[in-house]
């Protein structure tokens, strides 16, 4: 049986920030890329933001990388959800992979569930 996941690929300076990140507010990274990605399928800003062509597609790393990325892998709920994921990165123009680290990177910029952590 499928394991439903979404496995992101980063730098290694994004995912050791984002795992700080995560660390920070009490959360391993796993459960934060969870969370951003469910707050995405209901805001939908990476797909409003790939319509006005505010998306590019990550650059490939260059044939015979010695080093694999290293990742972040989401634990998704079920099967569908991550279909529903794949689909919505499509509409992105982007695969799943780099929609996930899109999210995860903006979350480095933007720091919402920081702020959102921290309000009175």
């Amino acid at each position: 049986m499928a394991v439903p996941q979404i496995t992101i690929r980063l730098p290694v300076a994004s995912k050791a920030a984002f795992e700080a990140y995560a660390a920070g507010l009490g959360l391993k990274a796993s459960e934060l890329a969870k969370l951003l990605i469910v707050r995405e399928r209901r805001r939908r800003c990476l797909v409003a933001l790939s319509q006005s062509g505010g998306v590019s597609k990550r650059s490939r790393r260059p044939k015979g990388a010695s080093e694999p990325l290293p990742t972040v892998t989401a634990h998704i709920s079920s099967l569908e959800d991550q279909s529903a994921f794949d689909d919505y990165a499509r509409q992105c123009g982007l695969n799943r992979d780099s929609a996930g680290a899109w999210l995860l990177e903006a979350e480095l910029t933007e720091r919402w569930l920081e702020r959102v952590l921290s309000a009175d």
